[in-house]
């Protein structure tokens, strides 16, 4: 190892080596008195103070806005830390290094980085041969540039090593990451370590799994410091990040403090410690805990800071399918409804009537290459295929109806003998029933309106099961009452069927719109018969795609979800409805700022629907998510249903199979919901006045919640209550009688004697039993003779 002397020493070989500074271009240059200095700049001084809002921080050196570089280079000294590599989506390797003062040569100032990232682009050394290598401290000449609020040096002329060897560690100051919970300050503890070493502690725990983007193969694990207080909660399901306004947030209630303890790890460390720019992070699922320090610089990209590790490896921890999963239905007595976002299936087959559903096609309206959403080969799709099939028997336990959304909407193939025949159409959706055909024991078929599809071919749909409910032949005519003009889709009557209207004018399209419609994948309505009695209206959607853009519109889509609510309940008295799918959007408050509430799905709360979130956060809060986005779990899929449906519900779960898990098939968690599948029997009260001769009638109404297709008998009689027989002043009964096909009451009379006597007010029970096809809500009414004398 070769060190360099003391500072006088230093000072004479700077007036050897110095070499004149020379501007190029006419960009924009740093400070006047930066090119005469003796010495070359700290990387502290090159980085400049942090302010209080580290968004607005540059370089004092660099153009005062926007992405550019200096005029003039600088030259920096500092220890090279880490070697970083990466590779555009086009496959060329990107090489880089961060470099960062020594210890006894910092600017001094703890509001300065004293690290600074050196972008190379796709050379291996820079200007004059050097080739970076970790422990060497160097001096460099360079430009001060601002890309996308990173500051960097680029252009990179090598002028000296001043010595090798070095033990980084010991040598440049290595921070804990330990970032605070509030945001803004998180921020600016990021800006202050801007490309310099950070530790990863020993214990810090994984808050997401491991998302790797296939074009460049970048990679994010989201976690929090071992010290985190949310690792001090007893149940192992809370210990993560959950987004405001979630009643297990760090800051309960509706101040969003924004969730800034988050620690983002980075791959372009280990890509270089490999040499190979397709290595990707180890993979982690929430809970992980890092099994020995992790160390690495940090990085600012697309919004986010990253600690660029060398090397982490996990701990295995809490397994979050674990996570309140859902139970079985009692078949014949419950029905389980579910949402699942499948995310892009698509299969490998070329539609010749679409240009733009594969790889190869020229592309269609709104739509160019590469379509980076179909399946690499066949093998992708089957191995989709069957990991879809197997949560839908091993995790959603085959529910009897599954709301889908992002199937492909293609249709060139029918089912003819349980396979798959490409010969002709069916008006049904390939994709979908395919994977029907996969799922084990299943007896799956599959349904959509191919006109709900957007322009890159994604459609929602529905998968059934054929021994639990079938697909009624057609629904009724709806009059859906709505401000926009509706499409002349709106006026078929088919089942499915979707609706859409063009985007009223006055809709908010400030923070973005997709397409002049109010959707850009129109819902799909169906109507289906509940084997054993009873229909279910679904409605699948899958909103625009935000949470943060196209605000005006999806409320919007709200709003004409609620209206088809709406009509279905005024088409239909006994109506069941769920209204679900991938919405896109949070549960009240989606934007828990008081400054700017979000209430997006407003119209459909509004309407009288319930979000079903709400009982599972009630009940299980840990399990009230669905998505995990840059470390914070968070809800985009719903299920809302009526009032009707919602006095029926057993229990509303969410699986946890895909958006904690690094190999999940979706990334996103398909929520169920179990549902009482036999009507419902009632008892209800009767009061009657007494009189004083002959008799009046005790008229105890029974009632089902709604109509079945054959008759039901039911059973009653009395029990006396605050009178004691043979004085009481009704005639005893047990009888039964029918509630005809398609009717939903019957009335049991009980004769009143009337009297003179002066007497208290007499009580009375009507009981009731019925046939197993029905359940017993409320077997009991309550009869009142009331006193006249």
């Amino acid at each position: 190892m070769v060190r360099c002397g003391d500072g006088a020493r230093r000072r004479r070989i700077w007036a050897l080596l110095a070499t004149p500074i020379i501007a190029v271009g006419t960009f924009f240059p740093g400070p006047a008195d930066a090119a005469v200095r003796d010495e070359p700049l700290t990387v502290g001084s090159v980085q400049g103070g942090t302010l209080d809002n580290p968004r607005a921080h540059r370089s004092p050196y660099a153009p005062a806005a926007g992405n550019g570089s200096s005029s003039l280079k600088y030259q920096v000294r500092g220890i090279v830390t880490q070697l970083t590599l990466s590779h555009t989506a086009a496959g060329q390797d990107q090489y880089g290094f961060f470099l960062q003062s020594r210890r006894d040569n910092t600017d001094g100032d703890p509001t300065s980085s004293d690290g600074v990232f050196v972008f190379m682009g796709s050379f291996t050394t820079l200007i004059g041969g050097y080739a970076p290598r970790a422990g060497d401290e160097i001096v460099v000449n360079a430009r001060v540039a601002e890309y996308f609020n990173l500051t960097q040096l680029t252009g990179a002329e090598w002028v000296a090593t001043l010595a090798t060897g070095l033990d980084v560690a010991a040598e440049v100051q290595v921070d804990d990451a330990v970032p605070p919970a509030d945001a803004r300050a998180a921020d600016l503890f990021w800006e202050r370590h801007e490309g310099a070493q950070l530790r990863v502690r020993q214990g810090s725990a994984a808050v997401s799994n491991t998302k790797t983007y296939a074009s460049t193969d970048d990679a994010e694990t989201w976690l929090v410091d071992r010290d985190d207080p949310l690792l001090d909660r007893a149940d192992p399901y809370a210990r993560r990040v959950f987004r405001d306004a979630h009643p297990l947030d760090d800051l309960p209630g509706t101040v969003d403090n924004g969730n800034g303890n988050r620690i983002m790890l980075g791959p372009m460390g280990v890509k270089a410690a490999a040499g190979d720019s397709g290595v990707v992070l180890p993979a982690a699922r929430t809970f992980d805990t890092v099994r020995s320090d992790a160390v690495g610089g940090l990085y600012y990209a697309f919004n986010k800071y990253g600690i660029q590790v060398g090397a982490v490896a996990y701990t295995r921890g809490t397994d979050p399918a674990g996570n309140h999963p859902p139970a079985p239905a009692r078949r014949g007595h419950e029905l389980a409804i579910a949402t699942f976002n499948v995310e892009n299936l698509y299969d490998f087959r070329d539609d010749p009537a679409d240009g733009c559903d594969f790889a190869g096609n020229t592309g269609c309206p709104g739509v160019a290459p590469p379509f980076d959403y179909v399946p690499a080969s066949q093998a992708d799709y089957d191995a989709h295929l069957a990991g879809l099939a197997a949560q839908i028997r091993d995790d959603l336990h085959r529910p009897d109806l599954i709301l889908v959304q992002e199937a492909e909407d293609q249709d060139i193939c029918r089912v003819d003998r349980n396979a798959l025949r490409c010969d002709a159409p069916d008006g049904k959706p390939d994709t979908l029933q395919e994977l029907a055909l996969r799922v084990p024991g299943g007896r799956y078929d599959a349904a959509f309106d191919r006109s709900g599809a957007d322009a890159r071919g994604i459609v929602s749909g529905f998968l059934y099961r054929t021994d639990r409910v079938s697909l009624a032949a057609a629904q009724p005519a709806l009059d859906v009452i709505y401000r926009g003009a509706p499409l002349p889709s709106n006026a078929e009557v088919s089942n499915p069927k979707t609706f859409n209207a063009v985007l009223p004018a006055d809709v908010d399209v400030s923070t973005g719109v997709d397409g002049t419609d109010v959707y850009t994948r129109a819902p799909q309505v169906g109507l289906f018969e509940v084997r054993g009695g009873g229909t279910i209206w679904a409605i699948s959607n899958h909103f625009s795609s935000g949470p943060d853009t196209r605000v005006g519109q999806r409320r919007e889509q709200a709003a004409y979800g609620a209206a088809i609510a709406d009509a279905i309940e005024a088409a239909d008295p006994y109506a069941r409805v769920v209204l679900g799918g991938d919405l896109n959007v949070f549960p009240r408050p989606d934007d828990p700022v008081p400054a700017n509430p979000g209430d997006q799905l407003g119209p459909l709360y509004g309407t009288g629907l319930h979000n079903l979130w709400d009982d599972l956060a009630a009940d299980a809060p840990e399990a009230a998510y669905s998505y995990v986005f840059e470390g914070q779990a968070q809800t985009l899929d719903h299920l809302f249903v009526n009032e009707r449906l919602h006095r029926d519900l057993v229990e509303m779960r969410a699986a946890h199979v895909n958006a904690d898990h690094s190999d999940g098939v979706s990334d996103h968690d398909p929520q169920v919901a179990r549902f009482q599948s036999r009507a419902g029997l009632s008892v209800g009260d009767a009061r009657v006045v007494e009189g004083n001769e002959g008799k009046a009638t005790l008229i105890f109404p029974v009632t089902l919640t709604w109509p079945l297709a054959s008759a039901v008998t039911v059973c009653a009689t009395t029990v006396p209550g605050t009178t004691t027989l043979p004085l009481a002043d009704f005639d005893p009964y047990f009888g039964c009688r029918l509630i005809t096909a398609g009717a939903t009451t019957v009335d049991f009379p009980v004769q009143v004697r009337g009297d003179r006597l002066r007497e208290s007010d007499e009580t009375l029970t009507l009981e009731a039993v019925a046939l197993d096809a029905v359940r017993l809500v409320d077997g009991s009414g309550a009869g009142t003779i009331v006193n006249d004398d």
